[in-house]
């Protein structure tokens, strides 16, 4: 019950954080049998967060054991099928406990539900798809050892992020086609050592296709310098995107980086060297229309943002002085945020309208307000006042071809 609660909370809450969600392959998520969701792990933990809300069917997940310690948290944990895994740093009587997190991995995906693992072992904002862990065939081939008629599935998934760490960015999310781990088991009969790193091998090229991979921190600091360049502006009408068309020129322009010279790569930087902001040419070239809609919404619009102030300004205050690890800025300010929006809408809210006997459907003007308040944070930072809209084709028109011609000359 709490799992599909929250599920409908978190679910709404992303399409508020997040500007765009891409979602690709959901197809390939069969409700008749049990499937490992083998995932890149680049985010803290939003992404077990978008997975859980947007896949169609419950996910059970492997996650750090030491947050099972907080007894408060505890029962929220089991309630939303949360498996712990405790690590070499939480000591090695913690480490034994880890016999039981795989028992109850096995039972999971032996009464035909899926289970989530991050394959790359922790977590880490990069752009590129890190080397596997032997965990996952371990368990898969565990499965299959207590019962081999079991048609166990694995889902290549790969989740990407324009900018990670940033409020209203985009996520990609695609899920690749299923491996059989059957075609691999009679191999693991004969030679265990062999099957993990066949099957660890074919996860991670089936993950690599739908990851945005650059080779070198170098490539990446190109990749985010270029890549506005090629993203086209996109109205923020629709926040769920059920198509990997935006995932893919990611990953085109990503493989021309990766696959130029060092000549090549330096003559384009040379070429962006002029450009103070690139990030300028995802937006939306100013017009009057545009003016007037800004000026417009103007007023209700701060409306919208003084109510929800408070939540802002704390979520925004406790990430910045907790959090110091990058990869958990997003998911600490998206879950102190949510957090805060229930407390004002549940006690905060109903308590003024209590004492200044204010109709009850005046939450809801609230609600609408602050919606339109997000809608209007889009709509002017993605509208680029610096240049006119010929201009602004222009330029943007004349860098793609450049950039396309540099790194393939």
């Amino acid at each position: 019950m709490l799992y599909r609660i929250l599920k409908v909370l978190v679910g709404f809450g992303l399409q508020v954080f997040y500007r765009k969600i891409h979602i690709s392959g959901l197809e390939h998520i069969k409700k008749d049998r049990p499937q490992l969701i083998a995932s890149n792990h680049p985010n803290g933990f939003i992404e077990p967060l978008v997975m859980a809300c947007f896949f169609p069917k419950p996910l059970n997940f492997l996650v750090r054991g030491d947050v099972f310690e907080k007894k408060w948290l505890k029962p929220i944990l089991e309630a939303t099928y949360q498996i712990p895994v405790f690590r070499f740093r939480d000591g090695f009587s913690k480490m034994r406990e880890n016999q039981a997190s795989m028992s109850s991995s096995i039972e999971v995906l032996l009464k035909g539900q899926n289970l989530l693992i991050f394959a790359e072992g922790g977590t880490e904002s990069i752009k590129r798809l890190r080397g596997l862990q032997k965990g996952l065939p371990r368990i898969a081939f565990s499965v299959l050892e207590q019962n081999h008629n079991l048609d166990l599935e694995i889902l290549p998934v790969g989740i990407n992020f324009t900018y990670p760490t940033v409020f209203n960015s985009e996520v990609m999310l695609k899920i690749g086609a299923p491996i059989r781990v059957k075609d691999y088991f009679e191999l693991y009969r004969n030679d265990k050592r062999q099957a993990y790193d066949q099957l660890t091998d074919r996860i991670y090229n089936e993950m690599l296709p739908n990851v945005v991979h650059l080779e070198t921190d170098e490539d990446e600091q190109l990749f985010e310098k270029t890549m506005p360049i090629f993203r086209e502006p996109k109205p923020n009408v629709s926040v769920l995107v059920y198509n990997d068309v935006t995932l893919q020129k990611e990953i085109r322009v990503a493989k021309m980086i990766s696959d130029a010279t060092n000549d090549q790569k330096q003559k384009v930087s040379e070429l962006l060297a002029g450009q103070k902001d690139t990030r300028k040419f995802q937006q939306f070239p100013s017009s009057i229309l545009r003016y007037l809609v800004i000026i417009i919404g103007f007023l209700p619009a701060l409306m919208g943002f003084l109510i929800h102030l408070l939540p802002i300004l704390v979520a925004v205050n406790f990430t910045k002085v907790k959090v110091k690890q990058k990869e958990f800025r997003a998911s600490i300010l998206f879950v102190v945020f949510l957090v805060n929006v229930l407390i004002l809408y549940l006690f905060l809210i109903p308590l003024v309208c209590i004492i200044f006997h204010i109709p009850w459907y005046y939450i809801f003007v609230c609600a609408i307000l602050g919606l339109f308040a997000k809608f209007y944070y889009d709509f002017v930072t993605f509208t680029d006042f610096s240049m006119g809209v010929r201009d602004h084709e222009n330029t943007k028109r004349s860098l793609k071809q450049s950039i396309v011609q540099l790194m393939n000359g």
